[in-house]
């Protein structure tokens, strides 16, 4: 599979299983409807970086995973959630299988592919947690995490024209 159809697959299949997805979450995870996705979307991002940390060939990829696990850690303290707590969706879990499955230079940009698609809903679901979120303290983890996120992108951008 190509970079463009990992990509591809990673924002088709979180529309197509998203719905399904949360109403799972939230059995398992009691919250406002509004967290559950920035949850899942956080222990996927969690998930995918202990992979790269441990099997990232390129350094920069292996520190932007150390970062991405402190920081997911804390976004979810902030939500009032464990990491971990609310899982993946099963498109989520169907690409960390798929990462871990991968190699290499292919596991790199594969992960950071992965990364840059993840973020790009992390934005999104943030932006309007900042906007109408009912936990203050949520509400403000997000405010902060737009401008994060948006960092982020630049640095996975960065790291992916690295690693072409």
């Amino acid at each position: 599979m190509n970079r463009r159809q990992v990509a591809g697959s990673l924002l088709g299949a979180a529309v197509l299983s998203a719905a399904p997805g949360l109403a799972l979450a939230q059995r398992r995870a009691p919250t406002d409807w509004m967290k559950m996705p920035i949850l899942m979307g956080g222990d996927f991002s969690t998930a995918t970086s202990k992979l790269a940390a441990r099997k990232a060939r390129d350094p920069a990829v292996r520190e932007f995973a150390k970062l991405e696990i402190t920081e997911q850690a804390a976004v979810a303290e902030a939500f009032g959630a464990r990491p971990g707590g609310a899982g993946l969706r099963p498109d989520q879990a169907a690409i960390v299988a798929e990462l871990e499955a991968a190699n290499g230079a292919m596991f790199d940009m594969m992960y950071i592919d992965g990364q840059i698609a993840g973020h790009r809903e992390l934005l999104d679901l943030h932006r309007r947690y900042a906007r109408s979120g009912s936990d203050p303290m949520a509400r403000g983890a997000s405010l902060v995490g737009v401008t994060g996120i948006e960092t982020h992108l630049f640095l996975l951008q960065n790291i992916k024209r690295q690693i072409a």
